[in-house]
């Protein structure tokens, strides 16, 4: 590998598919990245070009467009649908040539990637450059993702060590190839074994603890610090600041947030209502324009209701007590380090998993009958699932339940134990500076499997190993009596 430079200022590319769950959680280590002096560039499809790159300039850096040749977020998800593939590994098709030419123009020093955009990598490896993957989302998930056995099943047998993947709903996913996860998880595989670095924003505490590879890094959430987003929102967003400032002194504010990905029913835009207006509670709800028109009355003085709001500032401010989320990873951490309790409306992808996870901690409580797989329709509800009871006694229940509260500000405390942005931004500096080939893990792809169930496969062997010894002893002593 050549000689980087020598802990200079360095030329980053950011390279990133699309979707904000992915983008912002780059833009927020670019950022870090750039207050330190670097030259960052962000490599994205020109789908959705102006608001791409003023979000990129907010964070310091140059965004590149690269050609979509006509495709849009939509259209590509359509075609990842009629292909049984995934939306991620089309992108890369695309991003590759572009991002090819756009490096022989100017070749980065360090290239980070996050973990659904391989052409990031795919560029990496072709031109020998120091690799960052960055995964938003749980360290549990990245193992599973590439493959990895979970060293906390690991067993002691005959002098054999055996570990496997814990079976779920993800592990089958991987093992069935669904969407072609498992072909995507094993292009990172590849990469984690050549030596690129992985930061994994998640949260100690949340994540069962686990030994990792010293190329595989916990950062923790890579936010903006919480005192700059409460006076943000106070300088930026007199309206709804206003709002909550007038709803002090009771029980507190619901916050409802369900992302952007997903239309929701009539029936649940109103189950929803009704059911947080039998709360009593104050609500503020992002809800896109198009579903205001199902609520029974858009100008509630109890509610306030927007096309968009300031999600990780609002969550900051002390009058929000519960949070109603699709738990979405980004938000999901955006609402651990703000110390608020959940009440869980997952959708599709990693949304059930998360809730789930949350729900074993004691921070989640369910807004009625949930999805539990991973995939399938972005909005799987069927009417009666959740309900205006289901929605009253869940809100109601987290709000007067200390517990969920407590278990919230606990996991609040060990989001701020990793580093953050700055741990993310010192990885990439490393990188740069120094390379990764001496971050290759050794016998790496032999240690990660693709099979979920090889360890059933391993113990159903060790078992027959012991009834083929224990045959032998008892012939062999019967043939000696004899």
């Amino acid at each position: 590998m050549e000689e980087g430079p020598a802990q200079g200022k360095l030329s980053i590319a950011a390279a990133c598919a699309q979707g904000s769950g992915h983008l912002l959680p780059i833009l927020n280590i670019c950022t870090e990245l750039s207050k330190r002096g670097h030259k960052v560039k962000v490599y994205m499809p020109d789908f959705d070009k102006e608001n791409t790159e003023k979000l990129t300039r907010k964070s310091g850096s140059e965004f590149v467009p690269l050609d979509s040749q006509g495709n849009t977020e939509e259209g590509m998800k359509e075609k990842a649908n009629q292909k049984g593939t995934n939306q991620f590994l089309l992108w890369e098709e695309i991003m590759l040539p572009a991002m090819r030419s756009e490096f022989s123009k100017s070749r980065p020093d360090v290239v980070l990637a996050d973990f659904a955009s391989p052409a990031g990598a795919a560029m990496a490896e072709e031109m020998n450059i120091p690799l960052v993957i960055n995964i938003p989302g749980p360290l549990t998930g990245a193992h599973v993702f590439m493959g990895m056995a979970d060293p906390s099943t690991a067993v002691n047998f005959l002098g054999l060590h055996i570990a496997r993947q814990r079976l779920s709903i993800m592990a089958l996913a991987r093992f069935l190839n669904l969407k072609s996860f498992r072909t995507l998880g094993s292009k990172m595989r590849h990469h984690v074994g050549r030596g690129a670095i992985v930061l994994v924003q998640t949260v100690w505490g949340l994540d069962q603890t686990t030994p990792v590879y010293p190329n595989i890094v916990v950062t923790g959430p890579v936010l903006p610090p919480a005192a700059d987003l409460r006076e943000k929102l106070a300088k930026d967003h007199g309206e709804l600041y206003k709002f909550l400032r007038a709803s002090e002194g009771g029980a507190g504010v619901v916050y409802v947030t369900t992302g952007s990905q997903v239309k929701l029913f009539d029936w649940q835009v109103r189950a929803r209502y009704h059911g947080l207006k039998r709360t009593k509670f104050p609500v503020v709800w992002s809800l896109k324009e198009e579903m205001q028109k199902l609520l029974p009355n858009k100008d509630d003085p109890d509610f306030f209701i927007s096309k968009w709001t300031p999600q990780a500032e609002l969550l900051q401010d002390p009058a929000i007590k519960v949070v109603i989320t699709h738990c979405g990873w980004g938000g999901t951490l955006e609402t651990l380090t703000a110390g608020k309790p959940i009440v869980a409306i997952p959708f599709f992808g990693d949304q059930p998993i998360n809730a789930s996870l949350l729900k074993e901690r004691g921070v989640v409580e369910p807004i009625g009958r949930v999805p539990t797989r991973v995939g399938g329709a972005p909005n799987p509800y069927k009417e009666g699932w959740m309900t205006e009871g289901t929605v009253y006694a869940a809100v109601t229940k987290v709000m007067k339940t200390p517990s969920y509260t407590e278990a919230a500000q606990k996991l609040m405390k060990s989001s701020r134990a990793s580093g953050g942005a700055a741990a993310a931004a010192q990885q990439v500096e490393w990188a740069g500076w120094y390379g990764t080939d001496h971050m290759k893990p050794t016998n790496f792809d032999h240690v990660t499997g693709s099979n979920p169930f090889s360890g059933c496969f391993a113990g159903l062997l060790a078992v027959g190993a012991c009834a083929a010894a224990v045959v032998y002893l008892k012939w062999g002593l019967l043939s000696s009596l004899l």
